[in-house]
């Protein structure tokens, strides 16, 4: 993997990212064209410049980076929107519909062109609501999961499937760096402590994964997102609750257990139950920074949390054995614009962007 390359702003050099650069951001940029909505997906595309939310006012918003704009307002009214995401051509996206009425549900994932609101191409096979899109980082073909049991891959050239696997629930899904492996999360359901992580290859994802593991979680806890770091070492479960999951990549096991602070630092409440939930599923709470050493998690007292993973031993050098590490010590910035529900890192400028029922970009103030 080469090594991330991330500028403070465009054209500048390359900035080491670290633990006080990270505490050092602050609000900088604040988008309000939801109309009090939530937001329920954020996406940054290949070169950074641009990045784009959807929310359950059936609209997403295109938005500069470099320019620090509110770029273009593109309403989806009659088909809804959610989990819209880059593709890697021009400023060509894809999304899920979310209509309103079940006579319309034909559950499509549209590709859409921004430039000039154009559809290209429309993905019909999931009989239920697509619970989330991820494009491969390395070619043009993406997938998606549903809630009708099944994780399904696409070509963007094909309006039908080129591959299907029954999960038998909705999942979590997220590709490797390189974009050869990807991993499918089975979230336990009421009753059960136990979800499951699969791997699978690409090539060969019919035959099933290669390797699936089982991870202890709290009861009928709920997942919500799956991420790989760009290094390619860790894997990150992002869940509806205050505890997050930091896996190794390569063998699956379970390497950290994140655990916020369930009372608010000022007041001594309760984390409020279903904080993070959405009308539709949304895209986590939880991310990793570019560099994979520092992961960014939201919480419901309008705090972003910043845990530092560097002291982590992957299954290449430690004893496989050992018990997961307990993370609860965070470096804490305040968010002053809502509270950070959903949380994406820029892949090429220093700058990451929260959402709740508007967009927030932070910057560093310190060098």
């Amino acid at each position: 993997m080469s090594q991330i390359t991330i500028t403070a702003k465009p054209s500048s050099s390359t900035t080491q990212i670290t633990e006080k650069l990270l505490a050092s951001c602050r609000p900088t940029k604040l988008f309000d064209y939801h109309q009090g909505a939530s937001i329920t997906s954020l996406d940054f595309d290949d070169s950074g410049q641009y990045l784009i939310s959807a929310g359950i006012d059936k609209s997403i918003q295109l938005y500069d980076c470099h320019k620090g704009i509110h770029y273009k307002d593109i309403q989806s009214q009659k088909y809804g929107c959610h989990s819209a995401r880059f593709t890697h051509l021009d400023l060509n996206c894809l999304y899920a519909s979310t209509p309103n009425n079940p006579q319309e549900n034909d559950n499509a994932i549209r590709y859409l062109a921004l430039s000039n609101n154009q559809y290209i191409r429309y993905f019909k096979g999931h009989k239920e609501q697509v619970s989330s899109i991820e494009v491969n980082p390395i070619h043009n073909t993406f997938l998606s999961s549903s809630f009708d049991g099944t994780v399904k891959h696409w070509d963007l050239k094909s309006s039908s499937s080129i591959g299907n696997i029954d999960i038998g629930q909705n999942s979590i899904i997220g590709f490797d760096p390189h974009g050869i492996i990807f991993a499918i999360g089975k979230y336990p359901d009421e009753n059960s402590t136990i979800g499951s992580i699969g791997l699978y290859d690409l090539k060969t994802f019919d035959k099933g994964p290669f390797l699936q593991v089982s991870i202890p979680v709290s009861k009928g806890q709920i997942w919500n997102k799956l991420e790989f770091s760009n290094n390619g070492k860790l894997l990150l479960i992002s869940t509806e609750s205050s505890e997050h999951y930091i896996l190794d990549a390569f063998s699956g096991k379970v390497l950290a257990r994140i655990q916020l602070d369930k009372q608010s630092p000022s007041h001594n409440h309760t984390q409020p139950k279903n904080w993070m939930s959405f009308k539709y599923p949304y895209t986590g709470s939880c991310t990793f920074s570019p560099c994979g050493k520092f992961v960014l998690i939201g919480s419901p007292y309008s705090i972003v949390h910043i845990f530092d993973l560097n002291d982590l031993k992957t299954s290449r050098d430690h004893n496989s054995d050992l018990e997961p590490i307990i993370l609860t010590k965070s470096s804490n910035i305040q968010s002053t614009h809502g509270i950070p529900k959903i949380v994406a890192f820029n892949p090429k400028l220093f700058t990451f962007a929260t959402a709740d029922t508007t967009v927030t970009l932070w910057s560093p103030t310190s060098k």
